[in-house]
């Protein structure tokens, strides 16, 4: 990238000067020049022209996620090879530069900045969408004393296949020293969010990492075998409770971390209490925080009755019932809007198509059944896992009752629905529900595709609940099962030595 470089439909982006560099790309300060306002523009390199097509996805996905805590997203593009994410321009410093001239903050602006985070992992973990990369040089400290939450927008929805192992020989993306070992281990979930929290809050009262190393395997070996020392072990002032949150953020096993960023959001606003200036970086608090005060006093008592010409009274409000070729055509169009990435658009339309299509077919016609999948399918593409739960179980049921409880699109939709509990943090709901499924499949053999993706998919989910030992074995008699089958031509073959090599290379590191 240039200076003067121009990108964009009409050229509309022109290039200024990089403000950040990092392992994947670089951010450089641009403008638009048809609003005539400042941009951030994050690049980032791809060589797989599948990837792009995954960040393409991402950015309409965070394009959604609308809080005053995370830069908006506006934009996105292809550039000389790199991928990158046009976003709102934001004045401040990063919280790993306010460490660098503090050393370590008072109690007050930790918790605060802290519970800012907590504020936006609230709406973004309800969507899911699970960040996999906080960290100091992640969180901006604006001026006004606000903090906005970078990178979501290159984080979320990256699997352990999606980019090339990085020089530590783990999946990306991640940051030794900051991250949870079943994030690390492939398997990420929203309270490993909560566990870089934790690094990041011990760090801002310490002025020190939780587990210093030499190398990013002595770190990740310390992360998994050893137990933080309390912050008050070095800061004698941090109160109980707070060192009690620490300590149960950075809990191994996610189940023992709170149950979610609201909790912690409440816990840590106890500790926010009058604020000393951090010299040149929030000097003054801006006048905008009168509207955020205005709005906080928002107080809504009960609850408006429904009318007809309310916007959520009913699917099918737009007109008559719709006929078959009515349901045929809007199944085509949402199929259409999916291919191009709009799958809000789509969705949408199948949502309100469902119930008057049911209406009119019965819920044994198979255009409805159709439509049914169509929309679960759907959701879970737009990363709306927590709709396309409740999508994936009612479209099994129904398809069950028709076409037995061995169908493929039946099982396609049980193992789809436990893969999305595992998305929303539900580990232990999600591996029951997957090892359901295998005992209802192995008489398919040990070989069916079926069979060895859940095989899979449950070890990983083992290690996401820090049943390390057993998952290994549970992979590795896996790998030798495809091996013995079918060589080295398996497609899982490769991810499973990958995913086995970073087990043993951590646990002997």
């Amino acid at each position: 990238m240039r200076r003067g470089d121009l990108l964009g439909e009409r050229e509309r982006y022109e290039l200024d000067q990089p403000i950040g560099r990092g392992g994947m790309g670089e951010v450089w300060r641009a403008y638009d020049r048809f609003l005539d306002r400042r941009l951030a523009v994050k690049f980032t390199r791809v060589s797989d022209d599948s990837l792009v097509a995954r960040f393409e996805q991402e950015a309409r996905s965070t394009a959604w996620f609308d809080h005053p805590g995370v830069p908006a997203v506006y934009d996105f593009g292809s550039h000389d090879g790199c991928f990158y994410l046009v976003m709102q321009y934001v004045e401040g410093v990063t919280v790993d530069h306010v460490l660098d001239a503090q050393h370590r903050l008072s109690i007050p602006w930790a918790a605060l900045i802290a519970a800012q985070v907590c504020a936006v992992l609230h709406v973004a973990h309800r969507r899911p969408l699970v960040h996999r990369d906080l960290k100091p040089s992640n969180l901006m400290l604006c001026p006004d004393g606000s903090v906005k939450v970078l990178d979501f927008g290159a984080a979320v929805g990256l699997g352990p296949g999606d980019v090339r192992r990085t020089t530590t020989g783990l999946s990306a993306p991640y940051t030794p020293g900051y991250t949870a070992m079943e994030q690390v281990y492939g398997t990420p979930s929203p309270q490993s969010d909560l566990y870089s929290l934790g690094c990041v809050l011990y760090e801002m009262l310490t002025g020190e990492v939780v587990f210093p190393g030499g190398t990013a395997y002595e770190v990740l070996r310390r992360h998994e075998e050893e137990e933080p020392a309390p912050p008050s072990r070095s800061r004698p002032d941090v109160p109980p409770g707070l060192d009690a949150l620490v300590l149960q953020l950075l809990a191994k096993q996610p189940a023992d971390r709170p149950g979610d960023a609201d909790e912690v959001y409440r816990r840590l606003l106890q500790f926010v209490t009058a604020l000393d200036p951090l010299p040149g970086i929030v000097d003054e608090i801006a006048p905008q925080h009168l509207y955020a005060k205005a709005i906080s006093r928002i107080r809504l008592i009960g609850t408006a009755p429904r009318t007809a010409a309310s916007p959520t009274a009913a699917p099918g409000k737009r007109g008559a019932l719709p006929t078959l070729d009515g349901v045929v055509q809007a199944r085509a169009e949402a199929g259409d809007l999916a291919g191009e990435g709009r799958y809000t658009q789509a969705a949408e339309l199948l949502s309100e198509l469902t119930e008057p299509a049911r209406l009119v077919l019965g819920d044994e016609d198979p255009e409805y059944m159709g439509l049914q999948l169509d929309l679960a399918d759907v959701l879970f593409r737009s990363g709306d896992y927590r709709r396309a739960v409740h999508a994936y179980r009612a479209a099994a049921v129904t398809l069950a009752e028709w076409y037995g409880p061995d169908d493929p699109n039946v099982l396609k939709c049980r193992e789809q629905e436990a893969v999305c509990q595992a998305h929303l943090g539900a580990t232990g709901t999600a591996l029951r529900h997957l090892e359901e499924l295998l005992d209802d499949v192995s008489g398919g053999g040990p070989y069916d595709t079926l069979t060895l993706r859940v095989r899979e998919r449950i070890a990983r989910l083992k290690l996401a609940a820090g049943d390390t030992e057993r998952a290994r074995k549970e992979l590795a008699e896996l790998l030798s099962d495809l091996t013995a089958h079918h060589g080295d031509d398996h497609p899982q073959i490769p991810g499973l030595r990958a995913l086995l090599d970073d087990l043993n290379q951590a646990g002997t590191g």
